[in-house]
């Protein structure tokens, strides 16, 4: 048919038509007028909008543009074909032909904007499209066939996806950002995600097509610029930046939600007008097909419209979410030290998990909270109109009642999560210093005392949950009574106006009843969120207060010239300068000063060394050089455009992360730089023994490092950058004597890579000053001497010496194996490479949520105990069980015929008062029994699982993902998973309930049901299977992100050094996208589950209005009042079951985990038959005889050897010192002693003062002796609490400990002393807090005691008098020496886990050509026979000498 065929055909009644709709009524006319020309505004806008806008599409004529072009013409010449009629028409009034030229104007607005959307936008137009439905309608209800028809095709043109003539786009657009809105509701972008979830695992990529707006980068820069702009004193700071940044996304959803409550409102009608039909034979049945009509209607727009909201809603969860974290994390970089330091690790991570997650979900209860008070108002207006003004007030006046109650309650509710909320912080930043030093508090025997402190805190954490939950159930007890309640006292209200007279009523009968009830029970949702919703508004608020006050930090002042850092003042003289301090004085905050009257200035291209005792200020320096410090006067300047810093503590950032990740951060790759850069690190041998090389994923924070690995990545990295200023602070400490010889070489040797670069190092090695350019003694934080070698040497300095001997950081097996290693477990770890299997790590947790979750729940109900789960479960069954019988009675009640009406409505009031009180008695036994029976022990049992835990567990667990189950897991077993639970209960009863009414109301529906069954099983079995993976992926893309901030604020400082803050950024947004791509589709799959049971809704409504017309005279009307009633709120009730019940699995997820951890195997012969039995366990070991016995372990079964037949005794009180190189097995030799290996692992005998160490139990072994690890563990508690962590010392003999230890007056400086709170590795230097370690040691006064590397970081003077103190305070102690300055004690030299020299140090130094020589001969250290020509030395009480310097005098 040719297009003048088209335009010629008429109906022959067109003209009649016009003048029917002269005829129509005039209100009518004028409002499709009106619509009409607010639809030529709207699509003119867009069309000239569009022209500013870039094309998606090719401008050509493509297959789907071509046939909107020709419906769309036919649409303008059937309008045009009306105007002519209607100007043609004799009798035509003005308002008919305004009405057609608008129509007329309307039809060529839209044939332009449909082919302008076309190709301006990527997907199907929402303006076209719902101008066609419109039109569709319009046109076919006034009998115009040509335009009805030509915009019913044009409507699923408009829907059609163009995704396939899209322009190449980077990043491409989001599937679902290409859909239709019509088109959504059915889901084409997730049901497929379902299905091919429901047959194997879902990976963390698949789950990245999100839109764009709604990732990382673009939701953070809209805030970031509106924060920056905005007061930062005023209250609300950041809610008044959200508005500005987003406040369009905010409003988003009201439109959408006002016509789901438009479509609520009409169900009102809907079922009064059927009843009405079905009690009254009077009505025609002609009314019966378009009361079926308008079920289909009402019932069809419901669930596009409740999408259309809850996808608004979704989005701005996953937008303010990004935006959120994002903010938070650029805050982090840019904190001060300070302030960074006070926050802590912990504190961040709550932030960022716990609040952004509270203000999230706040904004949903706000969009949730202003419906509910219009469905409220609305309601008493339809009640209003239904039964008076007097009737509608006892409704409002009990919902005000309510309301205010409510509302009491919940303003505690905010300070009572405030109060949970920071026993939650108190316990996670104890668990947080713990959990990451977890094996040496194990071969320490710390776990007892540590779990009860731990355990102490989380019975606080619970009694503010119970306090927390008891308000909750209050508010939530007053909501959920408003139903039943207010219908009580409207059916009381209506009686009494009827009684008295005081209005003219019709009687009660069955329609106005249940019309009545109805409207009631639509406001029962609102009353329900609003006790339960508000005391969360409320404390999401305190949440945004809590992110607000963060934000409001103080942060580092940037520099305004990126070539100098922190440039203040340049001071320089010459252009050679790049570091100048004049009369400088520096502190970490206002209130105290760390370095004084500092006078420097650096040549460009010199090494400077730095050196001084303990807490001389040797770190703060650097960091003043870095501007990390507050400046309190003086001159500075530091040109560079760049510094790479390696700290004592060496920053690995998160992530399954390679070597060469490591080293990089954000330089660009240079494989012959790189490979030169490995060498000279000495890191080319570990690398090549991994099993992949450098490209292997080594776990989080690089857990399967060793510490001197991970302390020569840290130097890797620093050469790398090429940096202009490179700081290295005390970087050779955890190397041992040939590794630290090789790397210094390799670095400032005459062809060194650092060679020419200005370079500040921080050293003990008293060898190493000769090199330097300049040398830098600090004393008490200032700088006493300054210059060359020679004029410092000259002017009478004391240089700190530093530990000389076989250093070694003592991992390895002699294979080549990396050590698993924990952080904090200094060199004493687990010997074995564990490599990250992805894909069977997927598989096992794919497997796992396929699996029952019986074992769960069975778990959960051990820890609450049977018993008061019965009670439970029996509670809720009682209270459900009377809010049906309230509904049923009303059956009764409505044929009743009015007769005895008073007493019909006073048992109802009883069957109210019952309802509240099992509902009371429900809510605050459940909080009761969560509270104080579950949460303590669900946490209890897990601590105590993890603390018992086999080393070899534990050094193979990042630290990251530990932490995880006792703080999101344990959340979800706090609150989700129990109030999930008690939904589901609680809906699945009264969902029973609303089957068997419809079912009696209308018997055929009974059959429809297994249908409707079966499909609602595959539906929602797809949703369940997928929803866990989102659950899981979402949960796992969080640990990442969480240790990323705790790492963050730990590493601040190198971070900045390096100007990585934009590589961080970089890797956080890509966090984020990971975590939020799982969470935007998990919201997209519970939107999937809410709008398919609303579909469902909608079927069984339609079914139950089909069959009620049919089969009108066969049906109680009192019995369909209930069922209709019942229906209205079945798809919520389905919806809450399914939610609660997806929650509920979800959260098994959760205590599943917390079951795998509570039952994780333990420690071999913890309590074994066959163990000795000591009479008295104080007494022992008395003398600390010490005998190893043909002694051979491994760590694996099919690994090598790692100690070969050990065989040596040392007698009670005797000293000695195992040295070897990395990989010789003296961590191994360690480990064995505290019996860290599996027992079948090991062969021979280990025994103290005669008693074989494998007979005993592990407690009593440990506790026997002491040991101070290389990295020093402190956790989160008072000086006191980590010295004597049993208080059983007094205070004089803690003082007299610190006092030993060279620390008395560095505690005795601090406000709080003993009380002082220290908080993550900041509170003190590296060295301080081993000084720290050493003083517990002595104050657990044992008979053996282990030095693993313990003065590493010990300047030689320190150590000096450390060794007077194990010499003079240890006589009578067996003391096990690790690679330190041993040369006093005897010395047993360890090669591939074999003893191959066992003599006294001046023995062993008499053979130049013994291993102990050769590894003495690389940290300065000779028999005075052999000692080289010329060098100044110093002479050493064995015997021994230490060499200075070459051709130097005595210093």
């Amino acid at each position: 048919m040719d297009l003048a065929v088209q335009v010629a055909w008429v109906p022959a009644n067109y003209e009649q038509n016009v003048l029917a709709f002269d005829a129509s009524p005039a209100p009518v006319a004028h409002l499709s007028t009106v619509v009409f020309s607010v639809a030529v505004i709207l699509l003119l806008a867009r069309t000239v909008a569009n022209l500013r806008s870039p094309r998606c599409l090719a401008w050509k004529l493509d297959l789907l543009v071509a046939p909107k072009v020709v419906f769309g013409v036919v649409n303008v010449a059937g309008v045009s074909s009306m105007l002519f009629h209607a100007v043609k028409g004799r009798d035509a009034k003005s308002v008919v032909l305004v009405g057609a030229a608008v129509q007329l104007a309307a039809a060529i607005s839209f044939l332009f904007a449909s082919v302008s959307e076309h190709y301006h936008s990527i997907a199907p137009s929402t303006p076209t499209t719902l101008y066609a439905i419109f039109g569709c309608v319009f046109y076919a209800y006034n009998l115009q066939p040509l335009d009805a028809v030509s915009l019913f095709i044009l409507i699923f043109l408009e829907c059609k996806s163009k995704r396939s003539l899209l322009l190449p786009m980077d990043p491409p657009p989001a599937y679902e950002s290409t859909l239709s809105f019509l088109a959504k509701p059915f889901f084409p972008h997730i049901v497929p995600l379902l299905y091919i979830g429901s047959k194997r695992p879902i990976k963390l990529p698949e789950l990245s097509d999100i839109p764009t707006y709604l990732q990382a980068d673009p939701a953070t820069e809209k805030l970031m610029a509106a924060l920056a702009t905005g007061d930062k004193t005023n209250p609300r700071y950041l809610i008044n930046s959200t508005f500005r940044a987003m406040g369009g996304n905010f409003l988003s959803p009201v439109l959408p939600r006002l016509l789901v409550l438009a479509g609520t409102f009409a169900q009102v009608t809907l079922v009064e007008q059927m009843i009405l039909y079905v009690s009254d034979q009077s009505i025609p049945a002609e009314r019966g097909p378009i009361l079926v009509a308008a079920f289909f209607a009402i019932y069809i727009a419901l669930p596009i419209a409740e999408y259309a909201y809850t996808e608004n809603l979704n989005a701005f969860v996953v937008l303010y979410g990004s935006a959120l974290t994002g903010s938070l994390y650029t805050k982090t970089l840019a904190l001060t030290s300070a302030a960074a330091r006070e926050v802590g690790q912990g504190a961040v991570t709550t932030y960022m998990s716990v609040d952004v997650e509270k203000v999230t979900g706040g904004f949903v209860t706000f969009q949730e909270l202003w419906a509910a008070i219009v469905t409220i108002f609305v309601a008493c207006g339809m009640l209003w109109v239904k039964a008076g003004w007097m009737v509608m007030a006892a409704p409002l006046l009990f919902i005000v009642a309510l309301i205010s109650a409510t509302s009491t309650v919940g303003s505690f509710v905010a300070p009572a999560q405030k109060a949970w909320l920071a026993a939650i912080d108190n316990r996670i930043k104890l668990l947080t210093s713990v959990l990451s030093q977890l094996l040496p508090i194990k071969l320490g025997a710390y776990e007892p005392a540590l779990a009860t402190k731990i355990n102490g805190l989380r019975a606080a954490e619970t009694h503010a949950l119970k306090r927390f939950m008891y308000l909750i159930s209050g508010a939530a007890t007053m909501s959920n009574i408003g139903s039943t309640g207010s219908f009580f006292v409207t059916l009381l209200a209506y009686y009494a106006v009827r009684l008295y007279g005081w209005a003219d009523l019709p009687p009660l009968d069955v329609s106005r009843i249940f019309t009545l009830l109805t409207i009631v029970n639509i406001l029962s949702g609102p009353l329900n969120m609003i006790g339960q919703r508000l005391p969360a508004l409320f404390a999401s608020y305190a949440s945004v207060l809590r992110i607000q006050s963060f934000l409001q930090l103080p942060e580092k002042e940037r520099t305004e010239h990126p070539e100098e850092q922190e440039v203040l003042v340049d001071v320089s003289e010459a252009p050679t300068n790049q570091v100048s301090l004049k009369d400088c004085t520096f502190g970490w905050d206002d209130k105290s000063e760390v370095l004084h009257e500092i006078n420097l200035e650096l040549q460009k291209g010199e090494l400077t060394m730095v050196v001084g005792s303990v807490a001389s200020g040797k770190s703060s320096l650097l960091m003043s050089l870095l501007g990390e410090t507050r400046r309190e006067k003086g001159l500075f300047s530091v040109k560079a455009r760049r510094i790479a810093l390696a700290s004592q503590t060496p920053f690995i950032y998160p992530g399954l992360c390679a070597p060469v990740e490591y080293i990089l951060l954000d330089s660009a790759w240079d494989e012959e730089f790189y490979n030169k850069v490995i060498h000279a690190c000495g890191l080319r041998q570990d690398i090549d023994a991994l099993p992949k090389g450098d490209l292997v994923k080594l776990g989080d924070r690089g857990a399967t490092l060793s510490g001197g690995q991970r302390q020569r990545v840290a130097i890797a990295r620093a050469v790398y950058a090429r940096a202009d200023l490179v700081l290295l602070d005390d970087v050779f400490s955890a190397l041992d004597g040939e590794t630290e010889a090789h790397v210094f070489a390799s670095l400032f040797g005459s062809e060194g890579l650092l060679k020419g670069q200005t370079t500040v190092l921080v050293t003990h090695g008293i060898h190493h000053l000769p090199d330097a350019a300049k040398v830098i003694v600090m004393e008490a934080g200032t700088i006493s001497h300054f210059g060359t070698f020679e004029q410092v040497r000259d002017s009478g300095a004391t240089f700190a010496l530093a530990s000389n001997g076989g250093k070694s950081n003592g991992h390895g097996n002699g294979n080549g194996h990396a050590a698993v290693q924990k952080p904090g477990g200094g060199a004493v770890a687990a010997e074995v490479t564990t490599v990250v299997d992805e894909e069977k790590e997927e598989e096992k947790a794919w497997n796992t949520e396929r699996a029952s979750r019986r074992g769960a729940y069975t778990f959960y109900a051990k820890c609450t105990g049977y018993g008061h789960s019965a009670v439970v479960i029996g509670v809720i069954t009682v209270s459900s069980t009377v809010g049906l019988f309230a509904t049923g009675y009303l059956s009764m009640l409505a044929s009743s015929s009015g007769s005895h009406l008073g007493l019909w409505i006073a048992g109802y009031g009883g069957i109210v008062l019952l309802n509240l009180l099992s509902l009371a008695l429900l809510l605050l036994s459940f909080a009761y029994v969560v509270s104080t029976q579950t949460a303590p022990n669900i946490h209890k049992v897990e601590l105590a699982g993890v603390l018992r835990a086999p080393i070899s567990w534990i050094t193979s667990n990042p630290t990251g993902t530990i932490l995880n189950r006792f703080s999101q897991d344990m959340q979800v077993a706090d609150r989700e998973f129990p109030f999930a639970f008690l939904n589901f209960a609680a809906n699945l009863l009264g969902m029973i309930g609303t089957f068997v009414f419809i079912a009696i109301a209308t018997p055929l529906v009974a059959l429809a049901l297994p249908v409707l069954g079966v499909l609602g099983y595959y539906g929602v079995t797809y949703y369940l299977i997928t929803s866990k993976q989102f659950r899981r992926l979402e949960l796992e893309s969080k640990s990442p992100l969480y240790t990323l901030f705790g790492t963050t604020v730990s590493g601040l400082i190198t971070v900045r050094a390096y100007r990585a803050e934009g590589y961080f950024r970089t890797q956080n947004s890509l966090f984020i996208n990971a975590s939020q791509g799982a969470l935007h589709y998990r919201l997209a799959g519970q939107l999937f589950l809410r709008i398919f049971l609303l579909w469902f809704q909608a079927i069984l409504a339609c079914t139950v209005a089909v069959l009620t017309v049919s089969m009108r005279g066969g049906t109680s009307a009192a019995l369909l009042g209930v069922a209709l009633t019942r229906l209205v709120g079945l798809g919520q009730t389905l919806t809450h079951i399914l939610n609660s019940y997806a929650s509920v699995e979800n959260g098994s997820i959760a205590i599943d985990r917390i079951e795998e951890y509570a039952k994780l195997p333990e420690e071999e012969k913890l309590f074994v038959s066959d163990e000795v039995v000591l009479k008295d366990l104080s007494a022992w070991p008395s003398a600390g005889h010490l005998t190893f016995s043909d002694f051979s372990m491994r760590y694996r079964d099919n690994l090598p050897l790692a100690l070969k037949n050990l065989t040596f005794d040392l007698e009670g009180g005797q000293k000695i010192g195992i040295c070897g190189r990395t990989g010789s097995g003296k961590s191994s030799t360690v480990l064995s002693l505290f019996r860290g290996i599996d027992q079948h692992l090991v062969s021979g005998s280990i025994t103290i003062d005669g008693v074989d160490i494998s007979t005993l139990p592990l407690k009593i072994l440990r506790e026997s002796m002491s040991i101070v690890t290389q990295d020093p563990f402190l956790w989160h508690g008072s000086i006191r609490e980590n010295l004597d962590i049993n208080n059983e010392r007094s205070d004089v003999e803690i003082w007299d400990a610190l006092k030993l230890v060279e620390m008395y007056d560095s505690v005795s400086g601090l406000d709080d002393k003993l009380d002082h709170l220290v908080v993550d590795e900041e509170s003190f230097s590296k060295g301080q807090r081993q000084l720290l370690c050493l003083a517990r040691a002595l104050l657990r006064n044992k008979k053996v005691i282990v030095l693993d590397e313990s003065t590493s970081s010990m300047d030689h003077i320190t150590d000096e008098k450390i060794r007077h103190v194990v010499d003079s305070k240890m006589k009578g102690f067996t003391v096990i020496a690790i690679a330190h300055r041993i040369c006093q004690f005897l010395i047993l030299v360890l090669d591939n886990g074999s003893i191959v020299e066992f003599d006294s140090p001046k023995s062993l130094l008499a053979n130049p050509e013994s291993r102990f020589a050769r590894l003495a001969a690389t940290q300065g250290i000779y028999h005075p026979d052999f000692v080289p020509n010329g060098a100044a030395v110093e002479g050493l009480s064995d015997g021994a000498a230490v060499v200075v310097a070459k051709d130097l005098v005595d210093v």
